[in-house]
């Protein structure tokens, strides 16, 4: 508030001067009375003392150092200012001629005096006793000088004078609350600001600490799951006429049902991560919609349904592969949870325009889902009518994995259902504007959908049990920190390869690159090493000791969206745990046949 009133001796300074100098002039053309340097000789010493408070205050006191203003009290600020008001309230005894009232130069000086009272409201305004010590003073002047004067013009006078300076002083007061108020305000906004962005803090560190938490937690869980895959398909294959076989293809079965759940979880930290890009282009819904007839086509109808394709001529801007993986999650969601145990007969897919988009729907007649439940159906690990969690409902991921599809289409997601009746799941995309439909299924950053739609987006899944490798068998090096994981691999890849070098340490595998030279044909390198080297670096280093580009596939159980970036831009193959041994032996045949 002292700064205020600071900042308005100063402002004021040059009207303030301005209006004296007026008023002097005409009185002193009119009067022609010595008295009226007097008055304006007092107004500029009033004037110059609140100027030179103002800044020599100001410069004792900066801004910067006392941002509340000057220490000490009010009364150097409201000295100046009373005095300047004195001045006014003596301006009829020494501006106007004595004896009888002149009423037109009364009633002038009163209209000028009027027009300062009015003026001063915004500077004064701020504080209670500068309103006082501005009105007081001038309107005691101006209404005793026309009491003494008498009469119905010098009551008057008074009297209008004392009724203005009122009416003033409440506007003054009232536009004090207002500032009062707008001030309280932006404290309160101020405050609120602060503890949002306090939140907003807090927010996003437990979203990274649940981030970590998550990604930590199923990197260790890939850990042993990726061990217990290998040696379940090595059991697997050495009981190839063993009565104990069913068993083994059971444990081989349960392995692979946690793979899946680690994998949908990889697949959403993949599209968060941003390392599933879509490529858009023109693609002919008819070719989708075929597409999907041969890869759901057989387990409809294994579930006992019949599956309906309703194909139009529309064209669309889209990715064709993630689309049709976005189609095939929604009719594997009604396949699960619209069997014709529960009532369903059929599955329908259906294209109709809508606006400038189309809309592509799968609708089912199964048992339907009650309202209360459709706005959190696209949420992570939300299930309806599975409180034991039973896997062969789902895992509650596919229509996360949708939304997230759909938003990186352009796309928007929408649910309809109708309890007894069947439910509708539908995205809406963009139609394509003027341009012939293209063959699109090539060129996503994800693969090709394969026959079984609970495989992960990374994966191109083989179904054979049987894992055939070139007849010459590859030297491989082996680079896992991980002891139990390492000796699964080994055991594993040892009827497909000639040698298997495992090692544990950067060192050791520099030592079998020295070793083996030109006869190593590829290398197997987990991502996250123990020591301050990972898996990227340690292939550089490989290389740089071999002195080639010995081919390498890199083997991560990380999910942190930083690390999956990291893990697809460094060029290498890349493949997550738990790896499924069909896909191993592929991606293994493919690096050994690259040149190197």
């Amino acid at each position: 508030m002292r700064r205020r009133l600071l900042s308005f001796a100063r402002k004021t300074f040059v009207p303030h001067a301005l209006s004296a100098l007026l008023v002097a002039g005409v009185y002193w053309s009119l009067t022609h009375r010595r008295a009226v340097f007097l008055w304006l000789g007092l107004a500029a010493l009033a004037l110059v003392a609140r100027l030179a408070v103002a800044l020599v205050t100001e410069r004792r006191f900066p801004e910067a150092d006392h941002p509340d203003g000057p220490p000490g009290g009010e009364r150097p600020y409201i000295g100046p200012l009373l005095a300047l008001s004195a001045v006014w309230g003596l301006a009829p005894f020494l501006l106007l001629p004595a004896g009888a009232l002149n009423v037109e130069l009364a009633a002038l000086l009163g209209v000028a005096m009027c027009a300062m009272l009015m003026g001063s409201v915004p500077a004064v305004a701020l504080w209670r006793p500068a309103i006082a010590a501005w009105l007081v003073p001038l309107t005691i002047g101006m209404a005793v000088y026309g009491a003494l004067h008498g009469g119905p013009a010098g009551w008057f006078l008074c009297l209008g004078i004392v009724l203005f300076s009122t009416w003033i002083a409440r506007l003054a007061l009232a536009q004090r609350h207002m500032i009062a108020h707008s001030v309280a305000m932006q404290f309160q906004m101020e405050a609120l600001s602060e503890q949002l962005t306090a939140q907003k803090g807090d927010l996003e560190r437990l979203n990274e600490e649940r981030t970590r938490f998550f990604a930590s937690a199923s990197h260790d869980l890939r850990q042993p799951v990726h061990a217990l895959a290998l040696l379940s398909d090595a059991m697997r294959r050495e009981l190839a006429d063993h009565p104990a076989r069913p068993m083994a293809e059971q444990v081989a079965a349960a392995t692979a049902s946690v793979g899946h759940l680690l994998d949908a979880m990889l697949d959403i930290s993949r599209i968060d991560a941003g390392t599933v890009q879509a490529v858009p282009k023109p693609v002919a819904l008819v070719d989708v919609f075929a597409q999907l007839s041969q890869i759901q086509g057989p387990r409809v109808e294994a579930a006992g349904l019949s599956l309906r394709v309703q194909a139009s001529g529309h064209t669309l801007d889209t990715d064709a592969a993630l689309l049709l993986r976005v189609l095939s999650n929604l009719v594997d969601n009604a396949i699960k949870h619209a069997p014709r145990a529960l009532g369903g007969r059929r599955i329908l897919v259906t294209a109709r325009r809508r606006g400038a988009g189309l809309r592509i729907a799968v609708r089912d007649e199964g048992p339907g889902v009650a309202a209360e439940h459709l706005p959190r159906l696209y949420e992570e690990f939300y299930q309806v009518g599975n409180p034991e969690r039973d896997a062969a409902h789902g895992l509650g991921i596919g229509l996360a994995i949708v939304r997230r599809l759909a938003l990186l289409l352009g796309g928007r997601t929408g649910v309809h259902s109708v309890p007894g009746r069947g439910s509708a799941f539908w995205i809406d995309l963009p139609l394509a504007a003027g341009q012939g439909p293209v063959s699109g299924f090539g060129d996503s950053t994800l693969a090709p959908m394969a026959a079984d739609t609970s495989t992960p987006m990374h994966l191109e899944p083989v179904h054979s049990h049987t894992h055939s490798l070139d007849a010459r068998r590859p030297n491989v090096l082996l680079l896992d920190d991980e002891r139990a994981v390492g000796d699964a691999m080994r055991l594993w890849l040892a009827p497909y390869c000639s040698s298997v070098h495992a090692t544990r340490t950067l060192a050791e595998a520099q030592a079998v690159v020295a070793r083996e030279g030109a006869a190593l044909d590829v290398m197997l390198v987990d991502f996250r090493l123990s020591g301050a080297v990972n898996g990227i670096e340690a292939v550089q280093r490989l290389r740089r000791a071999a002195g080639r580009e010995l081919p390498a596939i890199l083997i991560t159980g990380d999910t942190e969206p930083a690390r999956v970036r990291s893990a697809y831009e460094s060029g290498l193959a890349v493949v997550f745990k738990p790896v499924q041994p069909q896909l191993l032996a592929q991606m293994l045949q493919a690096a050994a046949a690259t040149p190197g």
